[in-house]
């Protein structure tokens, strides 16, 4: 049965031999014998489950998953149960990915169609950096605000309970129940969209605006225009 030294069994199978070390390490491959001078010698099994591993890893399993795999008594069995779910993953992350594109690619048209930049248009260029600047500056304002009346609730809360005395807490959430309204309205006055299907900049009604899902750059609204119902991009109203 012939011997491997670590350098050739990586060769046979295509791999570092760090890989080969690091598995080693992990407990996946361990040699078939360790010569009187400390080398590591290995066998057709391993290489063979070597190979085993460099497929499985190839096909987005980790570690973990070959480890349990290569112990397991029922290996086929396991190997389709992780294969189907490692399957139901990638497809989750491409359906992801395929809705990533589809927005940029919206984004990228409302660009070009809006003429938001051209080459020969120094202006709108420094409009969309105005636009830009100026939304940085509008989210920086309400994480301040909001960090104060995070603040607020929290000391009123601590006085109330160091103290028995209730009404501070009233004041001080009957404030910041004030300059939250304020602020979202103020939110509201400041910003625009546009919707990513007939390329439209409008403001919508403050119901919307207030109750539609939304992350940092976009929000789910209905175009006024063309009725497009999903997520439109979120730009400032630069004066």
């Amino acid at each position: 049965m012939p011997n491997y030294t670590t350098g050739e069994i990586a060769k046979q199978a295509q791999v570092s031999i760090r890989t080969v070390q690091y598995y080693d390490r992990k407990g996946l491959l361990k040699p078939a014998a360790i010569s009187e001078g400390g080398k590591r010698q290995y066998t057709d099994r391993e290489l063979e489950r070597l190979k085993l591993i460099r497929l499985l890893k190839s096909l987005g399993l980790s570690l973990n998953d070959i480890r349990s795999l290569l112990a397991s008594p029922d290996t086929t069995n396991v190997l389709n149960s992780l294969l189907t779910e490692q399957a139901a993953t990638l497809t989750q992350q491409k359906q992801e990915i395929e809705q990533q594109l589809r927005t940029i690619h919206q984004v990228q048209r409302s660009i070009t169609d809006l003429r938001l930049v051209s080459s020969n248009n120094l202006i709108g260029i420094e409009k969309i950096m105005e636009s830009q600047k100026h939304l940085r500056k509008l989210h920086a304002t309400m994480l301040l605000l909001g960090l104060l009346m995070d603040v607020i609730e929290i000391a009123t809360l601590v006085f109330w309970l160091m103290t028995g005395i209730w009404y501070p807490v009233l004041i001080g959430f009957g404030f910041v129940i004030i300059m939250a309204a304020w602020l979202l309205n103020h939110y509201y006055q400041q910003v625009r969209y546009v919707c990513p299907h007939c390329h439209t900049t409008f403001q919508p009604s403050w119901r919307q605006f207030s109750f539609s899902k939304h992350n940092a750059k976009m929000r789910k609204l209905t175009c006024p225009h063309c009725g497009y119902r999903g997520y439109c991009v979120e730009i400032s109203q630069v004066s």
